[in-house]
């Protein structure tokens, strides 16, 4: 449930971020926006740009290779917990 809510907050974000990105495009672009707000919306801009690469990042960066990283690690650890638990469990039985 906790990785579930995690991934979708992360979606949700990602979502806004890209939405807001390309708003902020067409506004510059399209509705050619003059004075004042121009400044504030190029400010804006960059502050989106800096979030949007880390958006890709996520996706398909180094988040993506450590989360595979983690999960293996997890496999691992169980494997090795089950494996553990099964001698102790012959050594138990064995034992008069």
């Amino acid at each position: 449930m906790n990785e579930t809510l995690r991934t979708l907050g992360a979606v949700i974000y990602c979502t806004l971020v890209t939405i807001s990105f390309f708003a902020c495009l067409y506004m510059i672009f399209v509705v050619k926006i003059e004075g004042e707000q121009e400044k504030y919306l190029l400010i804006m801009l960059g502050a989106l740009i800096t979030s949007f690469k880390d958006v890709g990042n996520y996706f398909t960066g180094s988040t993506v290779s450590s989360q595979k990283q983690q999960d293996q690690i997890a496999t691992m650890a169980n494997k090795a917990t089950d494996t553990a638990a099964t001698a102790a469990a012959t050594l138990a039985a064995k034992v008069p």
